[in-house]
């Protein structure tokens, strides 16, 4: 009878032990997975903050481009109109006097 005694106290020994090895692990285990979450997240910050500036700069290159187009052909319309009333002015001068007069 101690016999078999002696072996459940040791074996509820062997399974405490387990047990808190166990524990011991799991507490282990969530610990460095919440570090490790942590760093997926800062690495995945820090990402998304390295594309933003990529695409911020694409943006401002494009807008720049957009911009320069646009003065570009604001540039050759009012050359264009330069032209024209140079060419015109004074026939419309005319016009515009005969028609005040009634000519």
């Amino acid at each position: 009878m101690d016999k078999i005694l002696n072996r459940l106290v040791e074996a509820d020994r062997k399974a405490s032990a387990l047990v808190e090895e166990a524990e011991e692990y799991l507490d282990s285990t969530v610990s460095n997975m919440d570090r490790e979450v942590e760093e997926f997240k800062k690495g995945y910050e820090e990402k998304a903050v390295h594309r933003i500036g990529i695409i911020r700069d694409e943006e401002d290159k494009a807008s720049m481009e957009s911009l320069a187009d646009i003065s570009k052909r604001y540039e050759s319309l009012m050359s264009n109109m330069e032209q024209v009333y140079e060419k015109n002015h004074v026939q419309w001068e005319q016009e515009l006097f005969n028609r005040c007069v009634g000519r």
